[in-house]
């Protein structure tokens, strides 16, 4: 009887960021410290998709992340919302949702854009550095009850590093149909804070990062990153998470095109 291959386990696979083999490790994308919070066994099989491989060294630079134990209190408990805490969750957030999306093979930026930006925060002597144009949005957790889910509207945007967009000097000037991003953003829940994380857009105009945060305010977040002058408060909020995952695309059909860069909302009225 010919004997059937199995999946490498964690652990044994190549690292996600440099693809060497040696000095593998298993990286918890979402670090042991929070599940254990919540009073889960991070090696579960449940939360394997939230498990990646890393050679030590790159395990080792990831894991500065996690050592924010002010920043897990914020996601375990709601509080406390300070300027430091804010800025260490909208700065892992990009991480973490960047890791997810690389070791599941989809998300906001293709694999070679998330892994370039991933080795320059995390190879020694790379500079490091949250990389330019990311947004993020957050939200307290009401608990007592979820928002329901409506009917709404997305808005399509102009992802930077989008493929189907067409460039000349750095400025769209048209749209293909090849394979491009899945998603315009990565929405995720945990413990007492729901968040979106917005990949780098191309503009639409002077209010374009004004506006980005006046439609995510219709779904109940508030900016974390980067970070007003003015904290959000984040005090609990009734939040539909599907409101939130569909809030922004990258697919103009049935989408509001108010938020893409003005010649291809043109070309976009032309056609239709």
């Amino acid at each position: 009887m010919a004997e059937v291959d199995q999946a490498p386990e964690n652990g044994q696979r190549p690292c996600l960021l440099c693809g060497t083999l040696d000095d593998p490790t298993v990286e918890h994308i979402v670090p042991q410290a929070l599940w254990k919070r919540f009073g889960l066994d991070p090696d579960h099989d449940d939360l394997a998709r939230f498990r990646t491989d890393l050679c030590y060294q790159h395990n080792q630079a990831t894991s500065a992340l996690h050592q924010r134990p002010q920043m897990l209190d914020l996601i375990e408990k709601g509080t406390p919302v300070t300027k430091k805490t804010l800025q260490h969750l909208g700065d892992w957030a990009i991480w973490v949702t960047l890791l997810l999306s690389l070791a599941r093979g989809s998300g906001v930026l293709g694999a070679d854009a998330s892994r370039k930006m991933l080795r320059g925060r995390f190879d020694k002597d790379s500079g490091g550095g949250t990389p330019k144009g990311f947004r993020v949005y957050a939200a307290g957790i009401d608990d007592t009850a979820e928002a329901a889910e409506t009917d709404i509207k997305p808005y399509v945007l102009a992802l930077r590093g989008d493929s189907r967009v067409l460039l000349r000097d750095d400025k769209p000037i048209g749209f293909s149909v090849q394979v491009g991003p899945i998603n315009a953003s990565e929405a995720i829940r945990l413990g007492k804070i729901a968040l979106l994380v917005l990949g780098p857009t191309h503009e639409s105009g002077d209010d374009h990062q004004a506006r980005l945060d006046k439609a995510a305010a219709q779904v109940g977040l508030e900016r974390i990153w980067p970070l007003n002058d003015a904290l959000p408060a984040l005090g609990p909020t009734q939040i539909s998470m599907a409101n939130v995952s569909r809030l922004f695309t990258v697919m103009p059909i049935g989408a509001d095109h108010s938020l893409m860069p003005k010649v291809l909302q043109e070309m976009h009225a032309r056609e239709t």
